[in-house]
């Protein structure tokens, strides 16, 4: 189905969506911003139909699952201050107080740095989007750049010391139909992350050997 289709029949839902874009498009991130959450939206409608999840819960969990980090204030983990702040724009645009909690569960679980590991299908659902979005194939490593670079400020070594987000023994997707679309490129990006490691450790020793003090960067 359209998006459009899942908008005209939950006008809770439609509500939620004029909400999120409007704040989205206020604030103007650089890099999770408004067009961020319409890719992420795209591949859900993809996943949760093949999965058979509650399509009014992911696509509201996709809506608001980056909207903590419209409130820095609220903390620095926008997974949490986002299941903070989710609550107000879905009361607002009418959802019953049961998915207000099923939406911030997949909130808080959404991503290998969530803090909640995914339990229900829609939870898991918006775990994989939440994957494909960022650590599959050429697009997902080049986001990775962009994001790192131009928002965090950081350099190519940088990167490479950042721990992985994976917590404990998740999966690298939950759902099938989220392994068929990602696997493969999520093979792609994890040999390109390594082959860059190796590039740099080898350009780090050839340069230190003629400036001792050289750091690497």
């Amino acid at each position: 189905m359209k998006l459009d289709y899942y908008l005209s029949q939950f006008s809770d839902l439609k509500a939620l969506y004029k909400l999120v874009k409007q704040d989205f498009l206020k604030k103007g991130l650089v890099h999770h911003n408004w067009h961020h959450i319409l890719r992420d939206l795209g591949r859900v409608v993809i996943i949760g139909e093949s999965e058979k999840a509650n399509m009014k819960i992911v696509l509201a969990s996709v809506l608001l699952h980056d909207i903590g980090r419209l409130y820095p204030e609220l903390g620095s983990d926008h997974h949490e201050a986002g299941a903070i702040k989710a609550p107000e724009y879905l009361k607002k645009a009418g959802f019953r107080s049961e998915e207000v909690s099923e939406i911030a569960h997949c909130i808080r679980a959404h991503g290998p740095r969530g803090t909640e590991e995914p339990k229900t299908l829609e939870a898991k659902v918006v775990y994989d989007v939440d994957v494909l979005s960022c650590s599959v194939g050429y697009i997902g490593v080049a986001r990775v750049f962009d994001y790192f670079m131009r928002e965090e400020k950081m350099g190519v070594k940088d990167m490479m010391e950042i721990p992985s987000g994976k917590k404990g023994s998740r999966r690298d997707f939950y759902t099938k139909t989220g392994k068929i679309i990602g696997m493969e490129g999520l093979k792609e990006a994890r040999r390109f992350w390594q082959e860059l490691r190796h590039e740099l450790e080898k350009e780090e020793r050839i340069i230190k050997n003629i400036i001792p003090e050289y750091k690497g960067g």
